[in-house]
């Protein structure tokens, strides 16, 4: 679900939809890439178009966890509609770049 981009600590999610079947995977490859000893995890949610509450309960859970080791998770070229939902839900400055 997550590749290695070119860039250094970003991955990018292959799914387009992000719910609640997606969270238990999403999770598993972002367990993976923090044992990988990274300081920085830009998530590339250029293929995303939709996100459920679950996920994005997850990477709240996730940010905070990470957070107190150390370690920034931000969510990187999300779509201008997901964006209005993270406005709404006043998560913009807590995942977004």
């Amino acid at each position: 679900m997550v590749t290695k981009t070119v860039e250094e600590s970003c991955y990018r999610i292959e799914s387009n939809r992000l719910d609640v079947y997606s969270a238990a995977s999403l999770e598993e490859d972002m367990t993976n890439i923090l044992e990988k000893g990274v300081t920085s995890l830009y998530l590339d949610f250029s293929n995303v178009e939709e996100v459920s509450s679950s996920v994005l309960g997850l990477l709240l859970y996730k940010k905070m966890v990470y957070g107190k080791q150390g370690v920034r998770l931000l969510l990187i070229n999300v779509n201008p509609q997901i964006q209005k939902i993270l406005k709404i839900l006043n998560l913009n400055s807590h995942l977004l770049l």
